[in-house]
């Protein structure tokens, strides 16, 4: 059977928020089923790429961060795949 999957990285707003780096948060969906978990980093907004799911800027910072994303990415993906190679369900 086989299975959608999408990943999407986001900033959550913290409640009473003022200013600073906000917390990445990674959405996961499988077939519409969605949910949500810290990635244990936080960014500044200002700095963020709502529509890539990534930081912008070439600092280091910002390289750093969006290689952590990727290899976090690549990782949930290759699991997919192993998954689906061996006929596991996914959810």
């Amino acid at each position: 059977m086989r299975t959608t999957l999408s990943l999407l990285f986001f900033l959550r707003k913290p409640k009473n928020y003022q200013s600073g780096d906000m917390p990445i948060y990674l959405r996961i969906t499988v077939d519409g089923q969605r949910t949500e978990l810290a990635v244990s980093r936080k960014f500044d907004p200002d700095r963020w790429d709502a529509g890539t799911g990534r930081a912008v800027g070439t600092k280091a910072d910002s390289r750093t961060l969006n290689a952590y994303l990727d290899d976090m990415q690549f990782k949930l993906y290759e699991l997919q795949r192993r998954m689906s190679e061996q006929n596991e369900l996914i959810t």
